[in-house]
């Protein structure tokens, strides 16, 4: 990677769409204000109200690590459902210390607004379970909240995560608008990591400090194909020398000529990738993945710890979703230099839903 290529990355717009309603297409630092579908017009956007329902889906998904842990919780809305789930895994252990899902209607009780970075609020109620991304239109921290009930964990500990992530101080944001194949339209995509943790978490009878972790967070929202498949990689952590990193992967979503959401967060600079690709066992995916990107930056290995599914099969919907999380370890390279990962937090994932 040289340092040309950091220059690619030309700041987010102020909209998603143009005032003539053409989406702006390509790949961005830094925030946009507010994803804004429904001034895409012509052959961008669905016609009817309905196919809007239909099609829209939107969701936010954080993530925290220490040595220690790893936390993670997502609310999504895919129009005319909702659901959210929230999993912490024991990185000493090497075990799962809670995974719960819920299936909800989007409204009031479970909600992803249309602001991505400042003003963002996601969040999702039910009886015994809530969940919260939020961060103030003036503020530089994401401020996040889990509470399930011992019912609802299905043991006798319940998961409790209040925390925080820094956005002052980091890396800008990456904002990709992207072309939708298919029946779908576009979609615009916000990840941010490498960002400082704090807090506290409480699951399966422990508790845990966040000060000093890394997190990320991934604010998705557009009009998606009805069928839209694709494979993952999100990790935070610390290099060695204790700079923040964040990474972030995906092949067969947001990839067009123009467009790519692959980067790296390293300390303060953010960096554009090439294409990546994923080498794993979908028969059995506890077994090492292998992930690495076409210019050479990004080669590592992934040894899942625990998988969190969601498999549902309601005919006309049909979802394939596994979330293993686990360690990654191998090389990057950057400007001629090569940085070791050894045990770097992180998840993958592989996704084929029927929407």
């Amino acid at each position: 990677m040289t340092p040309e290529r950091e220059l690619t990355l030309l700041p987010a717009p102020a909209s998603v769409a143009t005032a003539s309603g053409e989406p702006r297409f390509g790949t961005y630092q830094g925030e946009l204000p507010e994803v804004d579908l429904q001034k895409l017009s012509g052959p961008w956007a669905p016609a009817a109200a309905r196919a809007r329902l239909l099609k829209r889906k939107r969701w936010h998904y954080t993530l925290a690590t220490t040595r220690e842990v790893v936390a993670l919780f997502a609310v999504v809305d895919v129009g005319y459902s909702a659901n959210a789930f929230a999993v912490a895994v024991d990185l000493k252990e090497r075990k799962a210390l809670c995974d719960v899902s819920f299936l909800g209607a989007p409204g009031p009780l479970a909600e992803v607004g249309n602001k991505p970075g400042a003003g963002l609020a996601a969040s999702f109620r039910t009886l015994g379970g809530r969940m919260s991304a939020t961060r103030g239109p003036e503020d530089e921290r994401y401020r996040l909240q889990v509470d399930v009930s011992r019912l609802r964990t299905g043991s006798l500990q319940s998961f409790l995560w209040n925390g925080e992530l820094m956005v002052a101080g980091g890396a800008p944001a990456l904002t990709v608008i992207a072309p939708v194949g298919g029946d779908g339209f576009v979609n615009v995509t916000q990840k941010r990591a490498g960002m400082l943790a704090s807090g506290t978490l409480e699951a399966g009878g422990k508790r845990f400090q966040l000060d000093g972790g890394v997190g990320g967070t991934d604010y998705t929202q557009g009009y998606l194909a009805r069928h839209t498949a694709w494979r993952w990689a999100f990790l935070a952590g610390r290099l060695a020398d204790g700079t923040p990193v964040g990474l972030n992967l995906v092949e067969g979503f947001n990839e067009s000529a123009r467009v790519n959401e692959n980067a790296l967060w390293l300390g303060e600079r953010i960096l554009p990738l090439g294409r990546a690709t994923f080498e794993y066992d979908r028969e059995n995916l506890m077994r090492p993945w292998r992930v690495r990107t076409d210019d050479r930056v990004v080669d590592l290995s992934f040894q899942p710890l625990h998988v969190h599914r969601e498999d549902h099969d309601f005919k006309l919907v049909v979802s394939h979703f596994a979330q293993p999380v686990g360690l990654f370890e191998g090389t990057l390279r950057v400007d001629g230099r090569t940085y070791t990962l050894s045990d770097m937090p992180g998840v993958t994932e592989d996704q084929d839903m029927l929407w």
